[in-house]
């Protein structure tokens, strides 16, 4: 009967009023790692923007709103800045997303008892996490391959300091030690094309008939790619290429790419559930989301 009178009557609930009476703000923050110098914004990757934008839909679908909050390599400052945003009621918690294995941040909120979830960071029992599991993934893709006749593979890894770049590589030992396939060569890596390209010549100066390569991100495939198509390197006729993401960039580079899908959507609206579940009193546990293998022309 209430409500009836105040659609009749054109009542809209003042939302500051609703912060007051509840004591939060309806608000999370999205907390990424403020990058300086020549390298673009996080918000700018694919990885940061595809998670930012499924916490985006997924807050609204709960009533919550999503502030984007940078972060620099001083941990104490932003740990303290985050601690005067949740007691002053501008943000009711944080999902963090990016953050290295030796980062402090978790151990320290947790010592403050703030709310948090992290997104592709070590996973612990002291606090909520969302991650992909790459080994389903790694499984199908060297399943793929050796039906395909494909006999070695080079492994470009990741940048280690992150924990979904260990996870990847223990991932692709895991499945190539259950596969028919011989390692050719392991290569460091930092996810930019210009690793891409400059692993390249390295590759290809060794590589047998029956070789391949995967590439950690997609974006160091597209480097590859592009040393190829400047020295006439036939893909995937002269060599097999695999990434991993499944950015758009793998459907333009011609062969289109094959590669991991990293279930990123998946990954944000978990993570703002699980902040609100917990903010909310309800039962909440860590996510752990299985990765899947997308075949196309490249191999």
């Amino acid at each position: 009967h209430v409500a009836e009178i105040a659609a009749r009557h054109g009542y809209k609930p003042n939302i500051l009023a609703r912060r007051l009476a509840s004591n939060r703000s309806f608000q999370i923050a999205f907390a990424v790692e403020l990058w300086t110098g020549t390298r673009r914004g996080p918000i700018q990757m694919s990885y940061y923007s595809a998670i930012l934008d499924a916490m985006v839909t997924e807050a609204y679908k709960r009533n919550y709103s999503v502030l984007v909050q940078p972060y620099t390599k001083d941990e104490e400052t932003f740990v303290g800045h985050f601690t005067d945003l949740v007691g002053t009621r501008q943000v009711d918690g944080v999902v963090f997303a990016g953050l290295t294995l030796k980062s402090g941040i978790p151990s320290e909120l947790i010592r403050r008892k703030l709310p948090f979830v992290v997104v592709g960071s070590k996973p612990a029992d002291k606090f909520l996490s969302v991650n992909a599991d790459p080994y389903p993934a790694m499984k199908e893709m060297f399943n793929v391959l050796g039906g395909r006749g494909y006999r070695r593979i080079f492994f470009v890894e990741g940048d280690l300091n992150f924990y979904h770049a260990v996870e990847h590589r223990n991932a692709f030992m895991k499945a190539l030690k259950d596969s028919r396939l011989k390692l050719a060569g392991a290569i460091s890596g930092d996810y930019s094309r210009r690793c891409g390209y400059g692993v390249a010549p390295e590759i290809l100066v060794r590589k047998q008939k029956g070789d391949c390569v995967f590439f950690s991100n997609d974006r160091m495939a597209t480097g590859f790619y592009r040393y190829c198509y400047e020295n006439k390197v036939s893909i995937p006729g002269e060599i097999g290429v695999l990434g991993s993401d499944d950015d758009e960039s793998a459907l333009v580079l011609y062969p289109e790419l094959s590669t991991i899908r990293q279930p990123r959507v998946e990954m944000g609206a978990a993570a703002v559930n699980l902040l609100i579940d917990m903010l909310e009193k309800k039962k909440t546990g860590s996510v752990v989301i299985p990765t899947s293998f997308v075949t196309r022309r490249s191999i």
